[in-house]
């Protein structure tokens, strides 16, 4: 067997071990309250931060028969730490395709929101979206169809409008930048219905994707949206959908056009250690 392969089954079975025998400690907070931060808007990160010893794992299930397991822990007050791995083709009949290593996630918290002022945040995300493509000679570089944020700053803030509304914003650097190495600035919203439903939007200008011998996005961005559901105080399902802002066809070069709307469904569990 593949590896690969059996990196992603060992951490599949770590985390449903977690999932299994992990209870809140005598004293900490419910697990909602792990839900009423975020951490993600869909797919890009927010100011949000895990509490000291609370945990998060995530199950995305994307396009072409995609999965990608993440788990990230909360160390300190202002710090928490990641990992991520995954595939496409990993779902279905064809022959696994895994990422090429593991992906990391750094997130620290520098200041605190206020009344006036958001919370402002800095980190590192390794992990990109889509299929891994490594042939350089036609894309210009090794990159994943959507790229990694890699080095990032963002802010966020919260207001109670009719339930939680809350404003994200941000720039990132990514190390997948040898066709095109500009900052990107990315948006998104969280609005709250009742409390346990989000509806969530996220677009991305990808000033850093539209350089080089293959233009995969031809100055249209990234657009994301997602429904979420708090199922309960540790559990929730998101319904997603990326990439709404493609377009289907030949892109500019004639070379057919990778970029695709899709659909995916993530699953969370929220606990702590």
């Amino acid at each position: 067997m593949d590896r690969k392969v059996i990196i992603l089954a060992v951490m599949l079975v770590l985390a449903a071990s977690n999932v299994l025998h992990a209870q809140p400690e005598t004293g900490n907070p419910a697990p909602v309250g792990l839900q009423s931060q975020p951490v993600r808007i869909v797919d890009f990160p927010t100011a949000g931060l895990l509490p000291r010893s609370g945990f998060r794992i995530e199950t995305d299930i994307y396009a072409d028969g995609g999965l990608l397991l993440s788990l990230s822990v909360g160390f300190a007050r202002y710090f928490s730490f990641g990992i991520s791995y995954g595939g496409y083709n990993v779902i279905g009949r064809d022959d696994p395709v895994m990422n090429p290593e593991p992906a990391v996630h750094l997130k620290a918290r520098l200041v605190e929101e206020s009344y006036l002022s958001p919370a402002i945040a800095i980190g590192f995300d390794s992990q990109g979206y889509g299929e891994f493509l490594d042939d350089k000679a036609k894309y210009g570089e090794e990159r994943y169809l959507v790229k990694s944020r890699g080095v990032f700053a963002v802010a966020s803030k919260n207001w109670e409008l009719l339930g939680a509304l809350s404003l994200h914003g941000g720039l990132s650097y990514s190390l997948e930048n040898t066709a095109d190495n500009d900052i990107t600035v990315f948006v998104g919203l969280i609005k709250s219905f009742g409390g346990f439903i989000d509806m969530r939007a996220e677009y991305d200008v990808a000033t850093n994707d539209n350089e080089g011998n293959w233009e995969i996005v031809e100055d249209r961005g990234f657009l994301n949206a997602s429904i979420v559901w708090h199922v309960n105080e540790s559990f929730a399902l998101s319904l997603e959908v990326r990439d709404v802002s493609a377009k289907d066809g030949l892109s500019q070069d004639g070379v057919e056009d990778m970029r695709k709307w899709n659909r995916g469904l993530s699953i969370v569990y929220y606990g702590f250690l």
